[in-house]
């Protein structure tokens, strides 16, 4: 901000400062009683977490609570946190004005008004959950003095219209300061803090403060020098209090001083109940405004402006005409002609001046765009570009941000007339901003995600996704369904303009086959859906359970089948079930535990099928890095199954995460495909195709229906296989071939010119973000080097090679690197991460997080090994690094890689691979494993689920082991009862057994 530092704003800050005159009067010092709350560190809630909400820091504390930054674990986003002191939390009434504060303020949802998220209890303490706002308080931009009238007027607007979004649902806010205002970096304003706010005709309308509890020691109401004289009095009070507070904010925005003064509390509470308002002093102040502040200041409210939309209009006008002025009337009609000319003059002068300051404005937000474009923020850049390109249409420089911040599309429907509208993927469900109504042609929009909406009377709204202009529905007419033709819950998914044919690698081609539009369930099918199921004795009509039952090779009896398929009590019902029902408060949430006969029998039942897996890839829609890091991936159980946070294709919701959904067809070994990854799962499983026995009954195994218009094609439902190779019967190349091969990996030290880019402190341990050169392309290397504080270096280190989100993600998720792999540092060691090519800030359009027989895939793997060496190269010049005692970590993509990188970079003196093993696809010779894994001699230590589809123990864990030219001695394979990730505790307990024995123990 070009006005001052940005910070946090929440409720309850301090303000602080002790500016000059005139603006020294405007700090605002703490609530009488804030000295009541605790601001021991010893008892902070840093570092701890709440429900599903890491707390980062204390951002500050008032009278009734502390805010801390937190980030919602689930939605990846930042939050504040309010905490009710647990002094205050045995107290009732204190209780019940915290919950009065969530009440209020979440019954708002206005771009002005600081949105609250969720109220949460916690071991006997209370919490509000809202959003984090960037910025200024308008109180501490007061502190340099007076705003200008063209600064002051959109504030003052935001905040009439944030008042009336308030008043108009029946809340009162009690408590409006300049403190309680926020101001963004791009000048949208935030109103904070309901912490006074009431809901007008609740049960405490009679339990406002009076004249003698306000001035008395310990009160806790409000701020003295903003309160209208019948908030003073005890009176009732309505929408004209909050004017009466708002007029003394806008003197205080013009004058940098308040209308009232005085030097004692009841000094001040009289000036305020009887005095009149100071005068304005030499600051030169419009005559318009002197009234709409004077009208706002009347001591009866009566007086008074009626309601917020009232005073918005006066100040509007203010606009409009901001140096207007009552003149006198003419009595000799000889001057007439002359006021006229001069009225004429002065409005084109006002007109011109104002259209002049809005083209300053927008010229001066040039290189702020021009930013928000490079760092690819389109969606704030293009909202800019908008306003921006009203004022000054023709320029060039907007013009070229312009045409880098959107792409152009074309939205035709049938019928047309249909209303076109977006919003962004991530953040408020209801932006939606209207694009036109179809045909709309050469429409532009950012080039980011976002859902599209179509509507139109009479018709099943229709949703898709698209990034940018790209979208399944690009190219297409959009037919629009009557209203009442589609059955509740499900949503219509357009068929492909072309055939269909194997959706993911690693499965064996099929043939191509055309795909018709369909219906699809929008949500997983719920515990409530599915208990009707139940009710109806699903569990005991054959009709409904038309697949053998096969199990071990055998066909079993339906009894015997039968009695399988009952839930923890050993009632018919899912395995998450008890006495034959859901867990209570559970009704939406999806249905999990189940196996894939029992979903076949529910979609018998309900007239619909299981999808094939080509329908729900399809369906699903391909936008990994949009609908991946939203989804319900990290969460310990599952979620309601509505939700705008985990929207999926074509307006379905978590098709990611939540639950893996059972499909139709079968593959090797008698399994069936369970797709989209559960929660506890890497969000990688989104996209990579799994398969599990049809009698497993997970509690993260759930399944959604889909209405086919026909009976698919016999493709569609066909077996599906896998690609597989007999790694024991292959044989590597020759040595002096491999050498040849080795050659492609080598590359010339050099110098580093390595940089520290930046460094900062992460709780129990510090975070650089390194470069240097890379061993190709004049390319630099970005890395992550994460240091314990606990021992002493020289430190053993850790270098990282991740799963496939890199491959996806702008940078690196600090969250989800705590998640995964903090434990390294808490054991004491050092962790590197290196930005390998075509990850994060790197990202090159390479996607592939299986192996390829291309080019393209080869290259990437050897400036990979490349990166890696030149990783250790730069721990071996940091003389805190001990740099006989590193050890490789590679997980799922990084351990199928692991075979290449450890036969080349032989430092490593450890390494650990975590759901890793032969990958079955074939690749060029130059990075095929089959070549480098007998040439790998570091003691090497294997971590698996006996269930992982992708690598399956038979054919692809077990060869790697084997192959593995480690000495017998030094190699381990561990193996747990789970799919593609071994448990968390398992996996972390053997890995630092592991680096003990080789590495050597931490010495802390």
């Amino acid at each position: 901000m070009a006005d001052g530092p940005k910070e946090s704003l929440h409720p309850e800050r301090p303000e602080g400062g002790s500016g000059e005159s005139p603006s020294r009067e405007l700090t605002e010092a703490p609530s009488p009683g804030a000295g009541q709350v605790s601001s021991d560190p010893s008892v902070s809630l840093s570092g701890t977490t709440v429900d599903h909400f890491e707390v980062l820091e204390l951002l500050g504390a008032g009278g009734f609570g502390e805010v801390y930054r937190a980030r919602d674990t689930r939605l990846g986003r930042m939050v504040a946190i309010k905490v009710l002191p647990a002094a205050f939390a045995k107290d009732a009434e204190r209780r019940e004005r915290f919950r009065r504060e969530a009440l209020a303020a979440s019954a708002l949802n206005h771009p002005n008004i600081c949105t609250v998220h969720d109220l949460v209890e916690e071991d006997g303490r209370y919490f509000i959950v809202m959003e984090l706002v960037e910025g200024k308080t308008l109180a501490a931009t007061l502190k340099d003095g007076p705003l200008s009238l063209e600064r002051l007027l959109p504030i003052a607007l935001q905040v009439a219209e944030a008042l009336g979004e308030a008043h108009r649902a029946g809340i009162l806010h009690r408590d409006i300061k300049p403190g309680n205002i926020a101001l963004t970096a791009r000048g949208q304003v935030k109103v904070l803090d309901f912490g006074l706010a009431k809901l007008v005709g609740s049960s405490t309308d009679s339990e406002e403060p009076t004249l003698e509890s306000l001035t008395a020691e310990g009160a806790t109401f409000g701020t003295l020098e903003y309160m209208s004289p019948e908030q003073l009095l005890g009176k009732p009070l309505d929408r004209r209090s909050d004017l009466f507070s708002f007029g003394i904010v806008l003197y205080a925005m013009m004058t940098a001083r308040l209308p009232f003064r005085a030097s004692a509390p009841i000094a001040l509470a009289n000036a305020i109940l009887h005095a009149e308002p100071r005068d304005f002093g030499v600051i030169a102040v419009p005559e318009r405004l002197k009234a709409v502040i004077r009208k706002l200041l009347e001591k009866e409210p009566g007086k008074r402006y009626a309601s917020a939309e009232d005073l918005h209009r006066d100040l509007a006008s203010l606009i409009e005409s901001p140096g207007a002025k009552r003149t006198a009337a003419l009595s000799r009609g000889a001057w007439i002609g002359v006021a006229t000319v001069t009225v004429v003059l002065v409005a084109a002068a006002g007109w011109l001046w104002s259209r002049a300051a809005r083209e300053r404005r927008v010229l001066a937000e040039i290189p702020e765009i021009t930013q928000l474009v490079e760092n690819q923020e389109y969606e704030t850049a293009a909202s800019l570009l908008r306003k921006a390109r009203s004022v000054l249409p023709n320029d060039p420089a907007l013009e070229k941000l312009w045409m880098k911040s959107t792409d152009e599309t074309d939205v035709v429907s049938a019928p047309a007339g249909a209303t076109v509208s977006i919003r962004p993927y991530r953040g408020d469900p209801e932006a939606w901003e209207t694009l036109g109504v179809t045909p709309l042609k050469g429409v532009h929009v950012p080039k980011s995600g976002h859902l599209w909406r179509l509507t139109k009377a009479g018709f099943v709204e229709r949703y898709w996704l698209g990034l940018g202009s790209l979208s399944y529905t690009k190219g297409k007419t959009i037919p629009l369904d009557p209203a009442g033709s589609i059955p509740a819950g499900m949503v219509r998914v357009l068929g492909p303009k072309g055939m269909m044919a194997t959706p993911v690698l690693g499965l064996e081609p099929v043939a191509e086959f055309p795909m018709q539009s369909f219906l699809i369930d929008r949500t997983e099918v719920t515990n409530e859906e599915f208990r009707k199921f139940v009710e109806a004795g699903g569990y005991r009509r054959k009709e409904f359970w038309k697949q053998p039952f096969v199990r071990g090779g055998r066909t079993l009896p339906w009894e015997e089948a039968a009695a399988l398929l009952v839930d923890a009590t050993g009632q018919p019902g899912p395995a998450t079930w008890e006495a034959g029902t859901f867990p209570g408060g559970q009704e939406k949430h999806p249905v999990a535990g189940v196996s894939w006969y029992e979903a076949a029998a529910y979609a018998e039942f309900a007239s619909k099928s299981l999808p094939t897996i080509y329908h729900w890839y399809y369906a699903a829609d391909e936008w990994f890095t949009l609908i991946a890091p939203a989804s319900n991936f990290r969460g310990k159980g599952t979620l309601p199954v509505e939700g705008d946070s985990a929207v999926s294709g074509w307006g379905t919701r978590h098709m990611a995460g939540n639950v893996k959904e059972w499909c139709w067809n079968e593959t090797t070994e008698g399994k069936r495909f369970i797709l989209g990854g559960g929660f506890g799962e890497p969000e990688y499983m989104f996209w990579d195709p799994d398969a599990q026995s049809p009698w497993d009954r997970k509690p993260n195994y759930g399944f959604r229906c889909v209405k086919l218009p026909a009976p698919p094609s016999p493709v569609a439902v066909a077996k599906v296989g896998v690609i597989s190779r007999d790694f024991e019967r292959e044989r590597p190349v020759s040595d002096e071939v491999f050498k040849a091969y080795r050659g492609l990996y080598a590359y010339d030290k050099g110098n580093l010119d390595a940089r520290v880019e930046r460094s900062e402190a992460a709780g129990e341990w510090s975070h650089e973000v390194v470069s240097f050169k890379a061993a190709y392309g004049g390319e630099r290397v970005l890395a992550h080097l994460f240091l314990p504080k606990s021992p002493v270096p020289p430190y053993q280190s850790v270098i990282l090679f991740p799963g496939d989100v890199p491959l996806y993600q702008d940078k690196l998720d600090q969250q989800e690197f705590s998640e995964e792999w903090a434990y390294y540092l808490t054991s004491g060691r050092a962790v590197m991460f290196p930005v390998y090519k075509g990850m994060f800030e790197r990202r090159d359009g390479f996607e592939s997080d299986q192996p390829e027989a291309t080019a393209l895939y080869r290259d990437h793997v050897i400036a990979w090994a490349k990166d890696l060496g030149r990783s250790v190269d730069y721990l071996e010049t940091r003389p805190d690094v001990d740099r006989q005692k590193l050890a490789y970590s590679g997980t799922s993509m990084g351990g199928d890689v692991a075979p290449v990188l450890l036969a080349l970079e032989t430092r490593f003196r450890a390494a650990i691979v975590i759901a890793g093993g032969m990958v079955q696809a074939r690749t060029l010779p130059e990075v095929d494993r089959i070549n480098f894994i007998g040439r790998v001699k570091v003691p090497t230590l294997m971590l698996n689920g006996r269930y992982d589809f992708f690598f399956p123990v038979e054919r692809s864990i077990l060869p790697m082991f084997r192959l593995l030219g480690t000495p017998e001695k030094d190699k381990k394979l561990v193996l747990y009862d789970s799919g593609h990730m071994p448990p968390r505790t398992g996996y972390i307990r053997e890995s630092l057994a592991w680096l003990d024995r080789y590495l050597g123990p931490v010495k802390k």
